[in-house]
């Protein structure tokens, strides 16, 4: 009789278990195919983890970006990444003429926002000569970001970039003051495609 006892305790343990066990990966998402989708999207290939080559077409020309963008987290919902203007002009299409350099380096902040969606805050600083040995800002640059993966190696979205003057920054922590407004305000959209593994070229003989 102990035995039989002792067996259905085991038996009533394990079942706590794994009913415990069941409910946590509910929660936790791992039974959810959706929420993984949120997380990690369809598939590794449509992380947005990697190189991006970015296009925006505007009235002044077209502009060439690339976008390095790397995990924070294993969740999948926060990333960092820097950007590089290949076609940098510092004055902002000639709104400050002052500035001539720094505006071609950027820093990004993307959170991911759906299953192939994600938003991002990107920002940089355009700088001037001053008197002494180190530049000045000329202005500051804050670009709000909304971007879609369109497939495995490509994407697109729309944004718009915030300038403000260096006086605007009165506490001199690199970000305009609680209350501002920018001074310009444009809109862009682009589309991008990821720098994948491509072949090398093949030497003619000489």
């Amino acid at each position: 009789m102990n035995t039989k006892r002792s067996t259905l305790a085991v038996a009533a343990v394990a079942l706590v278990v794994l009913l415990s066990t069941v409910a946590w990966n509910a929660v936790a998402g791992n039974g959810n195919e959706y929420e993984k989708s949120i997380l990690r999207g369809a598939g590794l290939e449509w992380s947005p983890v990697g190189t991006w080559v970015v296009t925006a077409p505007t009235p002044m020309g077209v502009l060439k970006i690339l976008h390095v963008v790397h995990a924070q987290d294993s969740s999948g919902k926060r990333y960092g990444g820097v950007l590089k203007d290949i076609t940098a002009d510092p004055t902002l299409f000639g709104t400050f003429p002052e500035a001539d350099g720094g505006g071609d380096f950027w820093a990004s902040q993307t959170a991911r926002t759906g299953p192939d969606s994600l938003e991002s805050t990107i920002l940089y600083y355009a700088t001037k000569k001053s008197e002494g040995p180190i530049a000045e800002i000329a202005y500051i640059a804050i670009m709000k970001a909304t971007w879609r993966l369109t497939g495995p190696n490509t994407n697109e979205g729309e944004c718009t970039l915030a300038a403000y003057l260096a006086e605007q920054d009165a506490d001199g922590d690199g970000f305009p003051d609680e209350g501002q407004e920018p001074v310009v305000c444009m809109p862009f959209t682009y589309t991008s495609r990821r720098l994948t593994m491509m072949p090398g070229c093949v030497p003619t003989g000489g």
